[in-house]
């Protein structure tokens, strides 16, 4: 028998201990990963470092809005048109201005017509719907948002009282905030404010003393990066960073995902942790109690992905008290009547509330992907359909069943899953939003709540009772006859059988926005001329005193105009184009004063007659009694309210 050269075993000799040696490396590489890691010792080492591991994620990552969400200022960020022009409101004088890669605000005082103030743009806040700008403080680290934005869609200024819903009159400085007292929380990564002078305020306001702790309180912030990056949903990476480092470690994470305790991967938690690392922002919150709140303004947050978030902090829900002396009850103004949230960063609330997350365990990444589908939303072009949720709802998969489900046109916007479930009811950043809380639609707990209804966002031209008489018909409705004994009613205070469009004139101010945004809406169920009975009533609302209203109710006005597109319409148009929503008062009603004659000089004789349930007259005039009574509930007192967000 012949035996193998010395050589030959020396080698296999070295093979075999290489290969030991190895799966020893590996072994204790798989080891290494499963160490628990506590995040609240963790350090952040920003975006940048995730990239050497991670460059298609970064990349996907970069392209979002989330990391734009704060930046220097600077020409790669700056959005805004700097060009000198005057922008002149409640007696001043902003003009925006460009030097070199500087920009800067200067402040007239337009009775006396002497330059006070020139301060420079120091850092934006948002980059998709609008842009805000923060200046500076001298003497600290204290950020200051100015007096105007720039609105990308309408590409032109827009000064904060227009922005948030609230009425004409306030004064040129309501909306002037510190940056580092609230908005750094949740446009950041890594957020620290450390404020300065907490316990000077504290005794301040324990002596008696006036303190406004929103316009008093100084800081010195730091943040792990500006914007929201990876390690605002992943976790701090310092460990993972470290392990990555060890090459046996490195090839242990590519062979066992998920195994590494270092890092987070919200895809990987169950429902309701995933869905908390979303919630951390888009779940308005508030610290347990006055000791955490003192920790949070020096040291932030202290939930980390992975954690439960209310094992941190508070969610704000209706009954929630705010710890502001006079103000406890600024919260409840945020939701609906059922409790349903009613402006943005409440997505969480408003889902915790649906079934599909209480029983089918539905979480934020069903439906929305960090890393694929449009920055606008992420959300991927399949999940823009009814996919999301015919992965549950499997019985309405056949076209047939989805007909008889939906009893709308199966191409249409009726049988797309969200109008009807998670209907526009929403309010923030300038614009309408879809409810997070998935639910049937219900007109006698939408009429009796305020509550938008689903069916009432397309069918604009219907009233509550038509709605009523409609939903008794759908399988499984148990209201057959609440409408005969009396039992429905519009909290609004307004009549039941009248067109639902006429809520941009009685309602309060959310009720107000999404009717006349959804008066132009491209969803609704008449288009071209058959909505020329809306444009009596958005001319109305282009009189309201909120600015955001009179905005909402232009561009509907214009929607409709273009999508009629009739030449006699042209000096209308021209007319509405031209109003200026946050102009004064006496330009304004001049600008309608004119618009409002060119719709009269308009010959109706051979156009449809209006819906019996718009009280219209056969020319399309709104009676003047009925048009009174319908702006004096829009201004009855308790309607009389500012919203922020």
């Amino acid at each position: 028998m012949n035996s193998l050269p010395l050589k030959t075993l020396s080698v296999l000799a070295i093979a075999v201990l290489v290969a030991v040696f190895s799966m020893w490396q590996l072994g204790h590489g798989f080891g290494s990963l499963s160490e628990p890691v506590d995040f609240s010792e963790v350090a952040y080492v920003g975006s940048g470092v995730c990239a050497d591991c991670h460059d298609d994620r970064h990349g996907s990552w970069y392209s979002t809005y989330h990391r734009t969400m704060t930046q220097e200022a600077g020409d790669h960020s700056v959005q805004g048109v700097f060009e000198g022009q005057s922008l002149d409101f409640e007696g001043w004088r902003v003009r925006p201005v460009r030097e070199g890669g500087r920009y800067f605000f200067e402040y007239t005082d337009l009775a006396s017509g002497q330059l006070v103030q020139r301060l420079q743009i120091h850092r934006t806040v948002g980059s998709h719907r609008y842009q805000q700008y923060l200046t500076r403080l001298p003497e600290d680290g204290t950020f200051v948002r100015l007096h105007y934005l720039w609105h990308n869609a309408d590409q032109r200024w827009v000064h904060m009282n227009g922005a948030f819903l609230g009425p004409d009159g306030r004064s040129f400085d309501a909306e002037v905030a510190i940056w580092n007292q609230n908005c750094i929380f949740c446009h950041n990564t890594g957020p620290q404010p450390r404020m300065t002078n907490y316990e000077a305020l504290r005794s301040m306001a324990q002596a008696g003393e006036a303190v406004d702790v929103f316009r008093d309180a100084r800081f010195q912030s730091q943040v792990a990066e500006l914007g929201i990056s990876c390690e605002t949903c992943h976790g701090p990476g310092e460990v993972h960073a470290r392990r990555a480092q060890d090459r046996w470690q490195r090839l242990a994470m590519h062979l066992s995902a998920g195994r590494d305790t270092s890092i987070i991967n919200p895809v990987r938690l169950d429902a309701e942790r995933g869905s908390h690392v979303c919630a951390q922002c888009h779940a308005a919150r508030m610290p347990h109690d006055a000791d955490t709140l003192r920790a949070w303004m020096d040291s932030g947050p202290t939930f980390r992905p992975g954690d439960k978030l209310y094992d941190h902090v508070e969610p704000l829900t209706r009954e929630a008290r705010a710890p502001v002396t006079g103000q406890e009850d600024m919260f409840e103004l945020r939701f609906w009547a059922d409790g349903t949230p009613r402006l943005t960063a409440y997505e969480y609330q408003g889902q915790a509330m649906s079934a599909c997350h209480q029983k089918a365990e539905l979480s934020c990444s069903d439906c929305h992907s960090m890393h694929a589908g449009d920055p606008a939303g992420q959300i991927t072009d399949r999940n823009r359909g009814n996919a999301p949720c015919l992965a549950c709802h499997q019985e309405y998969r056949s076209r047939s069943s989805l007909a008889e489900h939906t009893r709308h046109d199966l191409d249409g916007p009726g049988s797309l899953c969200y109008n009807c479930h998670m209907p526009h009811l929403k309010y923030g950043v300038m614009t309408l939003h879809r409810s997070h809380r998935i639910e049937n639609p219900d007109i006698h707990r939408d009429a009796t709540t305020g509550r938008p209804n689903a069916c009432l966002n397309c069918h604009v031209e219907e009233s509550v009772a038509w709605a009523a008489e409609a939903l008794t018909a759908w399988p499984g409705s148990e209201r057959a006859d609440e409408s005969a004994n009396g039992s429905l009613y519009r909290s609004d205070g307004g009549p039941i059988d009248i067109s639902d469009a006429a809520t941009m004139l009685i309602g309060d101010p959310v009720q107000k926005a999404i009717a006349a945004w959804r008066a132009g809406h491209p969803d609704n169920a008449i288009r071209g001329r058959e909505r020329a009975w809306l444009v009596p009533y958005l001319l109305t609302a282009m009189e309201d005193i909120y600015p955001a209203i009179r905005r909402f109710a232009r561009a509907s006005l214009l929607d409709i105009i273009d999508d009629w597109a009739a030449p006699e319409l042209a000096d209308l148009r021209q007319e509405i184009d031209a109003f200026d929503f946050m102009a004064d008062q006496t330009s304004r009603e001049q600008s309608l004063a004119r618009a409002q004659g060119h719709w009269r000089a308009l010959d109706k004789r051979n156009w449809p007659m209006p819906p019996g349930s718009s009280q219209l007259t056969d020319d399309y005039r709104l009676p003047e009694t009925l048009q009174q009574s319908l702006i004096d509930l829009g201004r009855r007192l308790d309607k009389q309210i500012s919203i922020g967000e």
